[in-house]
């Protein structure tokens, strides 16, 4: 009986915790450019779960540490996203010949570049937060890893697109799964971790062991 008591207890312990990283990540995300920030908190306190234990208690004080260092570092590149975003969506509702079939190679290449940028986004959030790099060492880094983790990226974007094609049809869940995904992005992540060259760990000056 007390083996099940502790068992429900520790159940009930990581429900909690996970429920509440979702509504900070959610109520962080509400001015929109901090979206960024508050989804590598997510992260940064996931991965420190992920290696010491969950921890409810400490939770809100290691997301708002988190959220407030990359908040300051990814202000300036999350007024850029937007503003490109915003860019891109009224070139794309004035110009609907963008996607008719006379312009199939536009397609394939725009789509081309969309999925390298994503590919590389899959390894670059969990490479922001487990290490000391900035700027374009991150960015080839993260380039160098996804092709080298091809296969265990390619799960992380194919579970991310079962979230996504779930959302079009139930909104909420998005808000309610997102610290799942980082859950199991991070786990597989790590995995592929412990396979990269040691030359390539050292050069990316992680702030943990792989191994």
């Amino acid at each position: 009986m007390n083996q099940l008591e502790s068992t429900l207890f520790r159940v009930l312990h990581v429900f909690a915790s996970y429920l509440a990283i979702q509504l900070l990540w959610f109520f962080f995300s509400l001015g929109v450019v901090t979206i960024i920030p508050a989804t590598l908190a997510m992260y940064a306190v996931i991965l420190d779960w992920s290696r010491n234990g969950v921890d409810i208690i400490g939770v809100w004080r290691n997301f708002f540490q988190s959220f407030q260092f990359y908040f300051k570092n990814t202000l300036l590149i999350a007024l850029n996203v937007v503003f490109a975003i915003t860019l891109f969506v009224m070139y794309v509702s004035e110009t609907p010949f963008f996607f008719e079939g006379s312009h199939l190679f536009l397609q394939i290449g725009w789509w081309f570049m969309v999925s390298v940028f994503l590919l590389t986004l899959i390894s670059m959030v969990p490479l922001a937060v487990s290490s000391h790099l900035k700027g374009l060492k991150l960015w080839k880094n993260a380039w160098i890893a996804s092709l080298t983790l091809l296969p265990q990226v390619l799960l992380i974007g194919s579970i991310g697109g079962i979230f996504a094609l779930i959302s079009v049809y139930i909104p909420m869940a998005f808000v309610a799964a997102i610290s799942v995904f980082a859950f199991l992005h991070v786990s597989i992540w790590q995995q592929g971790m412990k396979k990269m060259p040691e030359d390539f760990l050292d050069e990316c000056l992680f702030k943990y062991r792989y191994r």
